[in-house]
């Protein structure tokens, strides 16, 4: 069995990526595992159906462990609506939602005390952006590093902009010379700052494959 998504085609002509369903399955177990998921769990998700993240960071694994699920599809005042009505205790968003909400006249006044865990990543994370998100409750935000590629995640900063470099279970992580992330053997095309602990930026640019199926 296997999970076939359309990629957007924002950056190049739309792809099918095709993930086998075991992958997908340790995925959403490893999410689930990480947030510490339960059927008490309210999750927000905004990530599109035609990602990975929806079926291994939010939907899948709200589901899996009999958590309310509300997904929607993202903009900034109806988020802001749906959250004050719903108080989620779980939340996943990339820096660029931040940047919309916060351009929002309701963001600085919003209380997220109710979030107990939130998942971000997908490229560099800001301090900033994250003390924001602590400045207003949320308990703990979560940078995940690898979310989309392997079962997520491969390594995590809790509440700070650097990583952890302990790699999870079932990883074993390098860098070369120049601060390039090679993750089980394969080059992830992606350079750290590793004496701070930081990711920068893409070294190379995407050629429509992740690593893992390098």
């Amino acid at each position: 069995m296997t999970l076939t998504l359309l990629t957007s085609g924002t950056t190049k002509e739309p792809k099918t990526v095709i993930h086998p369903w075991n992958y997908v399955e340790k995925c959403i177990q490893r999410s689930i595992d990480e947030i510490k998921l339960t059927q008490n769990d309210i999750v927000l998700d905004v990530f599109p159906g035609n990602t990975i993240a929806h079926y291994t960071v939010t939907a899948m694994p709200a589901y899996r462990a009999g958590a309310q699920l509300i997904s929607a599809k993202f903009e900034a005042i109806d988020y802001l609506q749906r959250f004050n009505q719903c108080r989620p205790t779980y939340i996943a968003l990339i820096p660029r939602h931040w940047e919309i909400l916060k351009e929002h006249p309701k963001w600085n006044s919003m209380d997220l005390s109710c979030v107990r865990y939130m998942v971000t990543g997908s490229g560099p994370v800001s301090q900033v952006m994250i003390d924001d998100f602590v400045s207003k409750g949320v308990k703990i935000v979560a940078n995940w590093y690898g979310m989309t590629e392997h079962p997520p995640p491969v390594f995590v900063g809790y509440n700070t902009e650097s990583f952890d470099f302990t790699a999870k279970e079932g990883y074993t992580v390098d860098f070369t010379d120049d601060g390039g992330c090679v993750i089980n053997g394969w080059n992830t095309g992606d350079l750290f700052d590793v004496k701070n602990k930081l990711f920068l930026r893409r070294k190379i640019v995407s050629n429509g494959n992740t690593w893992k199926n390098s």
